[in-house]
């Protein structure tokens, strides 16, 4: 009996020490899944996320060109292009995601204009961010300078808020570094740029959920005159809005009784192309611009000197070419060819004070 009741405590207490072992095994593999799954979410979309209709002021320190407003104008897909605004120029970047790397493919200054660039084709070596987002982790960027990440949890003081950030430091040689710091779900938070003593810091400020708004100038043919108005008007641009329909809606609505609407309530842009090369914009109207115009020689040419010079300014250009449905302008008064176009007019304008 002895040895039966011996034989079946060793038992029992081979029996807890198996479970408490496929227990410790089952918790030290679900802290193994935790971590993995952690380390996982750890990816560049979280730490530079593409938000519509977000507007991210930063303060400058230390240059007059360090403050600037972000915004996505566009986003599609891993693509999104982000509009900078500082006090000396406006300028655009096409960001994209693709092989675990957020690349910058597309930049341009001096870009105060709407224009979808997302399509663009671009063959890019300027790599921002690069998985897996690990302290030391680094690759090369254009120029032969080397980008690395130096730091996962990185205390970094802005005038917004005091975060914990991922650090990104750019070398350039000869002592000068820059510094970068993306925080998960809000993005890139500052920037500072040291060379010896010389510091410039680029300092998150603010984070509005707005659209951004814009200025240009709109030309407008006057009642009481042949002569044409011109005045600047707001554009509040939300994410992927269509720069088509504003400057639709603002031709159609003139912001006073004095001027005459440019097109018709029916007429619609049914396209706007900016060919980049030959430096003209090409509109394309639907068929009631002509069909709906309800005017002679003289108010057509108003009309389309409106349109014209509208364009012109906005796009910083000289020459328009004007479409209806695919064909050139012709009316019974005014037509144009494929091979030629519109120029802006700068006589006979009155500036309009409402």
């Amino acid at each position: 009996m002895r040895k039966h009741h011996v034989l079946a405590v060793f038992l029992i207490v081979m029996v807890i020490i198996s479970t408490s072992c496929t227990r410790t095994e089952r918790i030290e593999e679900q802290g193994l899944v935790e971590e993995l799954q952690e380390e996982k979410e750890i990816t560049i979309e979280a730490y530079f996320p593409f938000v519509e209709n977000t507007k991210m002021e930063y303060e400058g320190v230390g240059n007059e060109f360090a403050e600037q407003t972000t915004f996505f104008e566009f986003i599609k897909g891993n693509r999104a292009q982000l509009k900078i605004f500082n006090p000396g120029t406006v300028a655009v970047k096409v960001l994209e995601y693709k092989d675990g790397e957020l690349r910058e493919v597309f930049a341009e200054g001096e870009f105060y204009h709407v224009e979808n660039m997302l399509d663009i084709q671009g063959d890019t070596k300027n790599v921002i961010l690069k998985e897996p987002l690990k302290a030391g982790n680094s690759w090369s960027i254009p120029g032969g300078y080397k980008r690395t990440i130096s730091g996962i949890d990185v205390s970094i003081e802005t005038p917004y808020k005091n975060f914990k950030a991922l650090e990104v430091t750019t070398e350039f040689g000869d002592g000068k570094v820059q510094l970068d710091y993306y925080v998960k779900d809000i993005g890139h938070v500052a920037s500072i740029y040291k060379d010896g003593e010389f510091e410039v810091k680029t300092l998150l400020e603010d984070i509005e959920s707005e659209a951004y708004e814009t200025e240009a100038i709109f030309y407008y043919p006057l009642y009481s005159d042949t002569k044409v108005a011109y005045l600047d008007r707001d554009i509040k641009f939300h994410t992927n809005d269509s720069i088509e329909r504003i400057l639709e809606n603002n031709f159609k609505n003139p912001p006073s009784d004095e001027l005459m609407p440019v097109i018709s309530k029916n007429t619609k842009i049914n396209s706007l192309e900016f060919n980049r090369g030959n430096r003209i914009i090409k509109i394309d109207f639907s068929k009631e611009f002509i069909s709906e115009m309800n005017g002679g020689s003289g108010l057509e040419g108003s009309i389309l000197k409106s349109i014209v010079n509208t364009l012109g300014d906005y796009y910083g250009v000289e020459k328009v070419f004007i479409s209806v449905e695919g064909k050139p302008y012709s009316s019974g008064h005014i037509a144009i060819e494929e091979h030629e176009y519109f120029t802006v007019d700068d006589s006979n304008l009155v500036e309009f004070d409402d």
